[in-house]
Protein backbone atom coordinates (compact mmCIF):
# COMPACT_ATOMS: atom_id res chain seq x y z
CA UNK A 1 0.00 0.00 0.00
CA UNK A 2 2.64 2.46 0.99
CA UNK A 3 4.99 1.60 -2.30
CA UNK A 4 0.75 2.41 -4.40
CA UNK A 5 1.02 5.91 -2.35
CA UNK A 6 4.46 6.62 -2.97
CA UNK A 7 4.17 6.31 -6.88
CA UNK A 8 1.16 7.86 -6.87
CA UNK A 9 2.94 10.77 -4.70
CA UNK A 10 5.63 10.77 -7.15
CA UNK A 11 3.29 10.80 -10.01
CA UNK A 12 1.57 13.95 -8.94
CA UNK A 13 5.00 15.43 -8.00
CA UNK A 14 6.45 14.88 -11.86
CA UNK A 15 2.85 16.68 -13.05
CA UNK A 16 3.52 19.30 -10.96
CA UNK A 17 6.97 20.30 -12.19
CA UNK A 18 5.37 20.22 -15.91
CA UNK A 19 2.91 22.44 -15.38
CA UNK A 20 5.40 24.67 -13.48
CA UNK A 21 7.67 24.27 -16.41
CA UNK A 22 4.84 25.23 -18.86
CA UNK A 23 3.51 28.25 -17.41
CA UNK A 24 6.95 29.34 -15.65
CA UNK A 25 7.41 33.32 -16.69
CA UNK A 26 10.57 34.79 -17.14
CA UNK A 27 12.48 36.60 -14.37
CA UNK A 28 14.64 39.45 -13.66
CA UNK A 29 17.38 37.73 -16.25
CA UNK A 30 14.17 38.37 -18.78
CA UNK A 31 13.94 41.42 -18.11
CA UNK A 32 17.89 42.50 -18.41
CA UNK A 33 18.03 41.02 -21.85
CA UNK A 34 15.27 43.07 -22.78
CA UNK A 35 16.76 45.93 -21.76
CA UNK A 36 19.50 45.59 -23.78
CA UNK A 37 17.38 44.72 -26.68
CA UNK A 38 15.80 48.21 -25.79
CA UNK A 39 19.38 49.75 -26.03
CA UNK A 40 20.04 48.53 -29.37
CA UNK A 41 22.46 45.70 -27.79
CA UNK A 42 21.85 42.66 -30.15
CA UNK A 43 23.99 40.84 -29.96
CA UNK A 44 24.32 40.98 -26.23
CA UNK A 45 20.84 40.63 -25.83
CA UNK A 46 21.02 37.34 -27.85
CA UNK A 47 23.55 35.84 -25.16
CA UNK A 48 21.38 37.15 -22.36
CA UNK A 49 18.14 35.35 -23.78
CA UNK A 50 20.14 32.46 -24.45
CA UNK A 51 21.05 31.72 -20.93
CA UNK A 52 17.70 32.06 -19.38
CA UNK A 53 16.30 28.41 -18.18
CA UNK A 54 13.72 27.26 -19.08
CA UNK A 55 12.60 29.00 -22.11
CA UNK A 56 9.69 30.13 -22.64
CA UNK A 57 7.67 31.30 -25.97
CA UNK A 58 8.13 34.75 -25.04
CA UNK A 59 12.26 34.23 -24.59
CA UNK A 60 11.84 32.06 -28.21
CA UNK A 61 10.11 35.02 -29.76
CA UNK A 62 12.25 38.04 -28.21
CA UNK A 63 15.22 35.94 -29.14
CA UNK A 64 14.29 35.59 -32.63
CA UNK A 65 13.63 39.49 -32.65
CA UNK A 66 17.23 40.33 -31.67
CA UNK A 67 18.84 37.56 -34.19
CA UNK A 68 16.30 38.90 -36.90
CA UNK A 69 18.24 42.75 -35.87
CA UNK A 70 21.59 41.30 -36.73
CA UNK A 71 20.32 39.86 -40.46
CA UNK A 72 20.19 36.36 -38.92
CA UNK A 73 16.98 35.57 -40.12
CA UNK A 74 17.01 31.93 -40.51
CA UNK A 75 18.48 31.56 -36.59
CA UNK A 76 15.03 34.15 -35.76
CA UNK A 77 13.17 32.14 -38.23
CA UNK A 78 14.32 29.12 -36.43
CA UNK A 79 13.55 30.65 -32.72
CA UNK A 80 10.36 32.07 -34.19
CA UNK A 81 9.38 28.34 -35.04
CA UNK A 82 10.22 27.13 -31.14
CA UNK A 83 7.78 29.66 -29.91
CA UNK A 84 5.18 28.71 -31.92
CA UNK A 85 5.27 24.95 -30.21
CA UNK A 86 5.35 26.52 -27.11
CA UNK A 87 2.27 29.20 -27.98
CA UNK A 88 1.14 28.31 -31.68
CA UNK A 89 -1.79 30.74 -31.72
CA UNK A 90 -0.10 33.51 -30.40
CA UNK A 91 -0.75 35.78 -33.19
CA UNK A 92 2.86 38.03 -32.82
CA UNK A 93 4.60 35.03 -33.21
CA UNK A 94 2.72 33.65 -36.14
CA UNK A 95 2.96 37.19 -37.54
CA UNK A 96 6.73 38.15 -37.37
CA UNK A 97 7.20 34.31 -38.04
CA UNK A 98 5.52 34.70 -41.60
CA UNK A 99 7.43 37.83 -41.98
CA UNK A 100 10.33 36.18 -41.80
CA UNK A 101 9.61 33.49 -44.16
CA UNK A 102 8.75 35.91 -46.95
CA UNK A 103 11.86 38.43 -46.53
CA UNK A 104 13.64 34.79 -47.06
CA UNK A 105 11.07 34.07 -49.86
CA UNK A 106 10.63 30.71 -48.11
CA UNK A 107 7.02 30.88 -47.50
CA UNK A 108 5.96 28.93 -50.70
CA UNK A 109 9.06 26.51 -50.65
CA UNK A 110 8.21 25.55 -46.47
CA UNK A 111 4.34 25.34 -47.63
CA UNK A 112 3.09 21.34 -48.70
CA UNK A 113 2.37 20.97 -52.37
CA UNK A 114 -1.10 19.05 -51.31
CA UNK A 115 -3.91 21.28 -49.66
CA UNK A 116 -4.90 17.91 -47.40
CA UNK A 117 -1.16 17.95 -45.86
CA UNK A 118 -1.77 21.74 -45.29
CA UNK A 119 -4.63 21.46 -43.57
CA UNK A 120 -3.74 18.51 -41.88
CA UNK A 121 -0.78 20.39 -40.30
CA UNK A 122 -2.58 23.29 -39.80
CA UNK A 123 -5.11 21.68 -37.41
CA UNK A 124 -2.12 19.43 -35.54
CA UNK A 125 0.09 22.72 -35.25
CA UNK A 126 -2.90 24.88 -33.93
CA UNK A 127 -2.27 23.00 -30.42
CA UNK A 128 0.58 21.86 -28.15
CA UNK A 129 1.31 18.37 -27.05
CA UNK A 130 -0.01 19.44 -23.81
CA UNK A 131 -3.50 20.44 -25.22
CA UNK A 132 -3.73 17.67 -27.06
CA UNK A 133 -3.22 15.10 -24.08
CA UNK A 134 -5.81 17.49 -22.17
CA UNK A 135 -8.14 16.97 -24.83
CA UNK A 136 -7.72 13.13 -24.82
CA UNK A 137 -8.43 12.92 -20.97
CA UNK A 138 -11.36 14.72 -20.78
CA UNK A 139 -12.72 13.09 -24.37
CA UNK A 140 -12.02 9.92 -22.40
CA UNK A 141 -13.20 10.96 -19.36
CA UNK A 142 -16.59 11.83 -21.60
CA UNK A 143 -16.98 9.11 -23.10
CA UNK A 144 -16.39 6.79 -19.44
CA UNK A 145 -19.03 9.01 -17.82
CA UNK A 146 -21.83 8.67 -21.03
CA UNK A 147 -21.62 5.24 -21.57
CA UNK A 148 -21.83 4.24 -17.83
CA UNK A 149 -25.09 7.18 -17.54
CA UNK A 150 -26.34 5.16 -20.66
CA UNK A 151 -26.63 1.73 -18.88
CA UNK A 152 -27.58 3.04 -15.45
CA UNK A 153 -29.87 5.78 -16.83
CA UNK A 154 -32.10 4.13 -19.60
CA UNK A 155 -34.18 7.20 -19.77
CA UNK A 156 -30.97 9.15 -20.91
CA UNK A 157 -29.46 6.48 -23.41
CA UNK A 158 -30.24 7.88 -26.56
CA UNK A 159 -28.85 11.13 -25.68
CA UNK A 160 -26.03 9.76 -23.86
CA UNK A 161 -24.90 7.56 -26.47
CA UNK A 162 -24.62 10.45 -28.92
CA UNK A 163 -22.37 12.40 -26.29
CA UNK A 164 -20.56 8.97 -26.23
CA UNK A 165 -20.02 8.92 -29.83
CA UNK A 166 -19.06 12.48 -29.58
CA UNK A 167 -16.52 11.75 -26.64
CA UNK A 168 -15.08 9.03 -28.63
CA UNK A 169 -14.46 10.93 -31.83
CA UNK A 170 -13.17 13.41 -29.86
CA UNK A 171 -10.53 10.63 -28.31
CA UNK A 172 -9.79 9.41 -31.46
CA UNK A 173 -8.66 12.84 -33.09
CA UNK A 174 -7.07 13.87 -30.00
CA UNK A 175 -4.95 10.75 -29.77
CA UNK A 176 -4.17 10.56 -33.96
CA UNK A 177 -3.19 14.44 -33.32
CA UNK A 178 -1.04 13.80 -29.91
CA UNK A 179 0.56 10.51 -31.45
CA UNK A 180 1.20 12.12 -34.63
CA UNK A 181 3.12 15.29 -33.14
CA UNK A 182 5.34 13.00 -30.78
CA UNK A 183 6.03 10.00 -33.59
CA UNK A 184 7.15 12.77 -36.00
CA UNK A 185 9.04 14.68 -33.59
CA UNK A 186 11.18 11.27 -32.72
CA UNK A 187 11.00 9.93 -35.91
CA UNK A 188 11.24 13.21 -38.52
CA UNK A 189 12.44 16.23 -36.52
CA UNK A 190 12.10 19.38 -38.07
CA UNK A 191 14.57 22.11 -38.61
CA UNK A 192 15.42 25.21 -40.42
CA UNK A 193 18.71 25.69 -42.43
CA UNK A 194 20.31 28.39 -40.68
CA UNK A 195 23.07 29.51 -43.61
CA UNK A 196 22.25 31.64 -46.38
CA UNK A 197 22.78 28.20 -48.67
CA UNK A 198 23.47 25.04 -48.35
CA UNK A 199 23.77 21.71 -51.25
CA UNK A 200 21.94 18.59 -50.77
CA UNK A 201 24.43 15.76 -52.03
CA UNK A 202 23.23 12.23 -53.69
CA UNK A 203 25.21 10.84 -50.91
CA UNK A 204 26.68 12.38 -47.39
CA UNK A 205 29.99 13.14 -49.42
CA UNK A 206 31.48 16.26 -49.73
CA UNK A 207 32.56 15.25 -53.40
CA UNK A 208 29.39 14.08 -54.22
CA UNK A 209 27.09 15.24 -56.96
CA UNK A 210 24.85 18.10 -56.00
CA UNK A 211 20.71 17.23 -56.07
CA UNK A 212 19.60 21.16 -55.03
CA UNK A 213 19.93 23.66 -53.01
CA UNK A 214 18.69 24.73 -49.75
CA UNK A 215 18.61 28.23 -49.04
CA UNK A 216 18.19 30.22 -45.65
CA UNK A 217 15.09 29.87 -43.69
CA UNK A 218 13.88 26.59 -45.60
CA UNK A 219 11.75 24.33 -43.45
CA UNK A 220 12.87 20.48 -43.42
CA UNK A 221 12.20 17.07 -42.12
CA UNK A 222 15.63 15.09 -41.02
CA UNK A 223 15.12 11.46 -42.23
CA UNK A 224 18.34 10.38 -41.05
CA UNK A 225 21.17 11.54 -38.83
CA UNK A 226 24.82 10.32 -39.40
CA UNK A 227 26.39 12.76 -37.52
CA UNK A 228 28.09 15.65 -39.60
CA UNK A 229 25.40 14.46 -42.28
CA UNK A 230 21.73 14.26 -42.23
CA UNK A 231 19.83 13.41 -44.74
CA UNK A 232 16.61 15.75 -45.18
CA UNK A 233 13.35 16.52 -47.12
CA UNK A 234 11.67 19.51 -47.99
CA UNK A 235 7.86 19.94 -48.34
CA UNK A 236 7.70 19.23 -52.06
CA UNK A 237 9.87 15.48 -51.20
CA UNK A 238 12.75 16.75 -52.64
CA UNK A 239 15.53 14.62 -50.69
CA UNK A 240 19.11 14.73 -50.06
CA UNK A 241 22.20 15.31 -47.65
CA UNK A 242 23.35 18.57 -46.05
CA UNK A 243 26.27 19.33 -43.86
CA UNK A 244 24.66 18.66 -39.73
CA UNK A 245 26.35 22.62 -39.01
CA UNK A 246 23.50 24.16 -41.68
CA UNK A 247 20.44 23.58 -40.32
CA UNK A 248 19.24 23.56 -36.55
CA UNK A 249 16.91 21.66 -34.95
CA UNK A 250 13.12 23.31 -33.74
CA UNK A 251 12.53 20.80 -30.72
CA UNK A 252 15.91 21.62 -29.51
CA UNK A 253 14.24 22.01 -25.78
Amino acid sequence: MNSKRNSFRTAVILWLMVLGTAFATPGDDFKAANKLYDAGKFAEAVAAYEKIEPKTAHVYYNLGNAWFRQGKLGVALLNYERARRLEPRDPDILANLKFAEQRLGVDEVNTPPRAIQRFLRAAITSHTAFEWSAFELMALWLTVLAVGASIFLPKTRTAALVVAAAGFAGFAISTAALGSEVIADRTVPRAIVVVAETEARFAPLTDSTVHFKLVEGTNVGIREDRGQWLFVERADGQQGWVPSESVGRIAAF
